[in-house]
Order: C-alpha cells, then structure tokens, then sequence
C-alpha cells in the first residue's frame, strides 16, 4: 500500500493595485490627447475633433473605474477624472446648441481641477515636448480649484448674514441690519447681496440690496437696509463679489 501526502500551501493571492498602473496610463492618455491637438494645429477644430481628444485619454484610462487602487485618494479621484471626461463627450451633444461654451468650459475646468489634484501628489511626467502644456494645465487648474474655493467660501459667507437687529422710529419704514464677518480668507474689492423679503405665502413682497467696499478678510461691516413692507422670512443671495 502506498500513500501519498500532499503538502498544503500557505500561499496566498496578492493583491494587485493599480496606482503607479493608472499614473503611467493617465500620462500617456495626455500625452495622446496632445499628439492629436498638435496634429490640428491652428485649423477649426469641430465636433468629432473635440471627441477625438477625449477619447485619446478614455482609451487610455477608462478600464481603471473597476480596479482596485492602494490609495483611497488617487482611486476616489481617477473616477472622478474619468468621469469628468465623460461629461466633456455629454458636453459635445450641444455643440450646435447656444451654451455649448458655457458647459464644455464647465466640464473642461472640472477635468483639470481634478488633474491638478492628481499631479501635486504623484508629480506627473510626460515628453518634454508637451511641458508647456502641462505647465498650462496645472496653472488652469489651480484657477478653477481657487475659484471653487472661493465659491463656496462666498456661499458660507452669504448664509451667515442674518438681519437679527431692528429699529422702528415710528414712521414706518423699519431699519433692519446684519453685522457680518468676512470669513473667505481674502480681501474683497466689491460685495453686493440681494434681500428678497417674502410674505407667508412666500410671495416676494421687497427687494432690497446691501453692499461694501473694501472689505478685508477677518473684518466685520454692518449691512443695513429699511422697509415699509411687512414681511414673514427672506432670502439673502450674492449679486456680485469681485477679490482684490
């Protein structure tokens, strides 16, 4: 009788990640995407060019939305990359359309925020010959992160003015005012806000703007404006905010 042992292995499956896979990918996907905008040179560049460019990168990078990535960053911002090149091909189904500018430019600077994001991190390299657009690239998207900064800074600002103190002289037009921090962490050039007064049938009854000038970060101003309206709640939103 014969008997054979088999030994058990304790070898298990490694987990493949694909980060420095994607980084390498994402390079050479932008690097195709510029191959294609030099060969169209300063001709009228059309739809299915645009598509052209897009699809340069997606052909490069579209498989990493189900890999499995070490980092929960690069993974949660290689999707949003992709997908924001996704949005720029949903973008081109209005080219013949009036916004086509305004959305394409949407979508275009989300992809480069996001480009951005990637590249002060991983520290992206590509042909010396396409420097100069990297270089580009990481300064638009610098601009479009600062300015969704700012953006949301300004939201957070707006709700914070609240028209909690009210004086009443007797004449019927009622003084109400609003001491307000600016908090965006820069100095602003010119603010404008617009007060909608509303009824109980939330019917605007009053429209009321507040404004300033020069108002440094950190600093606090007192926004007033009077009524002779009777009103139940009202809404505060930007007009307009120009930085220093």
């Amino acid at each position: 009788m014969s008997i054979t042992l088999v030994g058990c292995s304790n070898k298990t499956s490694k987990t493949k990640y694909y980060d420095k896979d994607f980084i390498t990918s994402l390079e050479q996907g932008l690097e195709a995407r510029w191959k294609l905008t030099d060969e169209a040179g300063d001709q009228d560049i059309n739809q299915s060019d645009y598509k052209s460019f897009i699809n340069a990168e997606l052909k490069q990078i579209s498989s990493y939305s189900s890999k499995k990535f070490k980092s929960t960053f690069l993974q949660e911002n290689a999707i949003a990359y992709i997908n924001s090149l996704k949005n720029q091909k949903k973008a081109l189904k209005s080219y013949n359309d009036s916004d086509f500018s305004t959305k394409w430019n949407k979508a275009y600077d989300a992809r480069n925020a996001i480009l951005v994001k990637i590249d002060n991190k991983y520290h992206l390299k590509v042909d010396s010959k396409y420097n100069s657009y990297l270089v580009e690239l990481r300064r638009s998207g610098n601009a479009a992160n600062k300015n969704t900064t700012r953006n949301a800074a300004v939201d957070s600002l707006i709700k914070s003015i609240k028209f909690n103190d009210k004086t009443d002289d007797g004449s019927g037009w009622i003084e109400y005012s609003a001491t307000v921090e600016n908090t965006t962490g820069a100095n602003i050039k010119n603010f404008s806000a617009v007060v909608k007064l509303k009824d109980k049938s939330n019917v605007t009854t009053d429209t009321q703007y507040v404004n300033t000038e020069n108002w440094n970060k950190n600093e606090k101003v007192k926004f007033k404006f009077s009524t002779d309206k009777d009103f139940a709640s009202y809404t505060v939103t930007k007009d307009y905010v120009d930085f220093d």
